[in-house]
């Protein structure tokens, strides 16, 4: 990857770029034909919210309550979350740091290490797109298998029938071929505006993580070379070892700032995506219980949303945590390195990156809550107070 167009263009990034690029967030696209793409991905996520609520309104009892009201803020977080990215003008600054770091790599050490770990970062989104798309599929052929179980066909009704529980106003059988296409396609512009997003997410965190391992590795080979007769005054044209290291705290200092710039572009729609899927999770779990004596085909519908949910709030800690762990690698890589066998010059510049990783790089919702493993167990927790309250009132 010499050029810095090319870049994008490689099978590291394949999974990005088609779905950016679907869902009009592109930022290399033409304004043109990104607001072609954005507007309708973003009317079909957000116009489904409309009906969703009003479905709300008049629901017959507390199941399809609680189907719709979580339906609801799943619509909402997606539809915030591609807006969010499409008017946010750090996402190409990130695009654009992260091909100068592709362009200053000087070794084939180097290289493999952020190939690696960009690698990892594609395998990850991959892996998500299969998931989201299995469940697209599942509310898809929901209202086919919904009807296939339905043991009472005579008093099974046209809503049941659809992916989403929706109330438009007018007659539902009537209208059921429009009112079933505008509901599949806000399924569609939901998902793909998820895998978008969350690609984004995941791509410059696994990026940053390659850059703080290239970092830790420069770092570790650093005296390696020298022995105990090495000259701790050394001249400073002659020490190849300040100049490795001081290169290794410019960049550890712009990678430092890039996790800071991602923090930023996230913490925001993190915040509300954290809240709602908490407060949805814990309604999706309700409806699970009360639905447990009532066959498979009653419980189907709320175990997927529980299970999305589950794994959409759990990938947003869990890159959280990669970026916690691999900020502390330069520190780490210095005391496994002969750092004793170095210019007192050198160690000086050791003990400021060793200084700057006391307070690791983070990623947090709302500047509030701090996204980590730990961070994922207090939410579950969270959640589980909330269905218990819930619970209570039933």
């Amino acid at each position: 990857m010499t050029d810095r167009k090319d870049i994008w263009k490689t099978r590291y990034y394949l999974i990005l770029r088609t779905y950016m690029t679907i869902s009009g967030i592109w930022p290399y696209s033409r304004l043109r034909k990104r607001y072609i793409r954005f507007i309708p991905t973003f009317i079909f996520c957000f116009s489904i919210l409309i009906p969703q609520l009003l479905y709300v309104v008049i629901a017959p009892n507390i199941n399809e309550i609680i189907e719709s009201v979580t339906a609801a803020f799943i619509s909402i977080i997606f539809s915030v979350k591609v807006a969010s990215i499409m008017f946010d003008k750090n996402v190409k600054s990130c695009f654009k740091i992260i091909e100068k770091d592709w362009q200053s790599l000087k070794t084939d050490v180097e290289r493999s290490i952020l190939q690696h770990h960009t690698e990892y970062g594609q395998y990850l989104t991959t892996s998500y797109a299969v998931f989201m798309h299995m469940t697209q599929v599942f509310y898809l052929l929901k209202p086919v298998i919904l009807t296939l179980l339905e043991t009472d066909v005579t008093n099974s009704t046209s809503v049941s029938k659809l992916p989403f529980r929706v109330e438009y106003g007018v007659d539902v059988d009537r209208y059921f071929y429009p009112i079933t296409i505008h509901c599949y396609l806000a399924v569609f512009a939901h998902v793909f505006s998820t895998v978008a997003v969350d690609s984004l997410y995941c791509t410059p965190i696994q990026h940053a993580c390659g850059m703080f391992s290239i970092i830790g590795h420069v770092l570790e080979e650093i005296g390696k070379n020298n022995d105990a007769n090495f000259s701790i005054n050394l001249n400073k044209i002659e020490d190849d070892n300040y100049k490795k290291a001081f290169d290794c705290l410019r960049r550890h200092l712009q990678v430092i700032e890039f996790a800071d710039l991602i923090e930023s572009t996230f913490t925001k729609m993190l915040f509300l995506s954290v809240n709602l899927n908490v407060i949805g999770g814990s309604m999706t779990g309700i409806a699970m219980v009360m639905n447990l004596g009532k066959g498979f085909h009653e419980i189907a519908a709320p175990m997927a949303i529980y299970i999305a949910q589950l794994v959409h709030i759990f990938l947003q800690f869990w890159q959280a945590q990669f970026l916690l762990d691999y900020s502390t690698v330069p520190c780490e890589a210095i005391y496994r390195a002969n750092w004793y066998y170095t210019s007192k010059r050198c160690q000086k510049l050791f003990l400021l990156i060793m200084t700057r990783t006391i307070s690791p790089c983070k990623i947090t919702a709302g500047k509030i809550v701090v996204l980590s493993i730990e961070g994922f167990g207090t939410v579950l927790k969270t959640m589980m107070s909330y269905f218990t309250v819930l619970r209570s009132f039933q």
